[in-house]
Formats: C-alpha cells, structure tokens, sequence
C-alpha cells in the first residue's frame, strides 16, 4: 500500500491526574478532530522517567499533537511561579520534552494548540507571561470561550493554511508567548498584542493559542487537514507486498 493511501498515526500527548490512583488524561476533541481529518490517533503516556522507552514510543508515529493544559513550571524558563499559577503535573511537561525532541530529530510534523503552543516556544528558549491579566496593560479577555480577533502574519505558513488574514476565535488562556523562541516567528496576533501563533520557518512546526478541536468552522478543519496530510508525507514508502 502506497504512503498515500494511509491513514498517518498521530500521537497525544496527555496530562496526569491524581485522585485515588494516577490517571493519564486529555480531551477526545483533539482524537476526534484527527479522525475526522483522516487520522489514527493515539494516546501518549508520561513517564518521564524512562526517556528510552519515549523515544522508542515516538518511532510508530507520523506526527505529534501537544494539546492544552495546566501551566507548565515556569522553572523550564528560569522564572519563579507567579500567584496564578495553576500548576501542571512536571512529568507531563518532562515527556512532552522527549516527544519533541524525538519528532524534531525526525523530521515529523508537530501541531501545538494552546499549552502545546507555549512548550513549543519554552523548548526552543522562549519565554512566558505567566497571566495576561496582570502582566500585559490593556489586554482583552481570553478566558472561559472569550472572543476576540486573530491577525495571521502574510507569507507565514498559518496563512497558506487557513487562506485568510482575520477570523475570531474563543480563548482558554491565561497565559501566552512572551519572548519567541529562537528559530521561530510569530504567524498570528491578537489585536491587544497578544501572540496567538507561532511556526517555524523551515518545518512543520505550528503552534495555535486558541482550540481548533473546540470550533466547527473552515479554519479550525483546514488546520487539522493540513497538519493530517503533512504527517501522511511522512509516512515511510512501503511497496506492496513488503513488511
């Protein structure tokens, strides 16, 4: 079976949770959203602990979905937890680390939506505002399904995507990019300033504030599409009959 013809497997990244026993957990939109743009996907566990077995984890897959969550430690960008922080189990953000590492080694896309789209930034050296609210004067509201407008840079890789410039979205996020990681350029903004994408300028690295897998619109499906057939590229070429 060609390439082509092959549904790419994406892999999740997923939270923990703690109440009697640990549990690994993340939201079905973002399943859902990949299976409706011809994608399998599959859940990834945090296990920190033992990066061998992550980086053996992330060879079956094609491409690498990190969703939104709690705040990451502002530790992994040498700043000190600011009161409204509203923390994130450090194992998760510890396998997250592996994952990307290990998909940038190999070449496969990465889709990070809010959450995702700071780890993203943090792992090439950027920086966070810890909470808009209170770190950016004059800020909109972008918390529980606020709606505001996104400007998408020209000549980014966001627009060839959505092939529009303006849209609205709704907001979850109390926090967001601060200074952009090296190797990485701002590819949508909020008209307060606040950076809502960010993509690599040589790869399929995109990262989204807002939550596509929450929205039932054309922007939100040609960003899943685009980022489903980027990853069925990458599926390695197997002649017929073969293993």
């Amino acid at each position: 079976m060609a390439a082509r013809d092959k549904l790419p497997v994406i892999g999740i990244t997923t939270d923990i949770k703690s109440e009697r026993e640990e549990t690994f957990v993340v939201e079905a939109t973002y399943a859902r959203a990949l299976v409706r743009a011809g994608a399998v996907p599959v859940f990834l566990p945090s296990i920190s602990h033992d990066k061998s077995f992550l980086f053996e984890l992330s060879k079956r897959i094609d491409g690498l979905l990190l969703p939104g969550g709690r705040d990451m430690d502002p530790g992994f960008y040498n700043e000190k937890p600011h009161p409204r922080l509203r923390p994130m189990n450090r194992e998760r953000t510890e396998s997250e680390i592996v994952f990307l590492e290990s998909a940038l080694k190999r070449g496969i896309p990465v889709l990070g939506i809010c959450g995702g789209m700071q780890l993203i930034n943090v792992f090439f050296g950027g920086s966070l505002y810890q909470d808009i609210p209170s770190l950016i004067s004059g800020a909109l509201s972008h918390e529980g399904g606020s709606v505001h407008d996104v400007e998408v840079m020209e000549g980014t890789l966001l627009e060839r995507i959505v092939g529009e410039r303006k849209f609205s979205v709704k907001s979850y996020h109390h926090q967001s990019v601060k200074a952009v990681g090296r190797g990485l350029r701002v590819c949508a903004m909020c008209p307060d300033g606040v950076i809502e994408g960010i993509e690599s300028a040589d790869s399929f690295i995109l990262g989204i504030q807002w939550h596509p897998e929450r929205e039932n619109n054309g922007v939100a499906e040609r960003i899943f599409r685009a980022f489903v057939e980027e990853c069925r590229e990458k599926i390695p070429f197997t002649a017929e009959g073969g293993s």
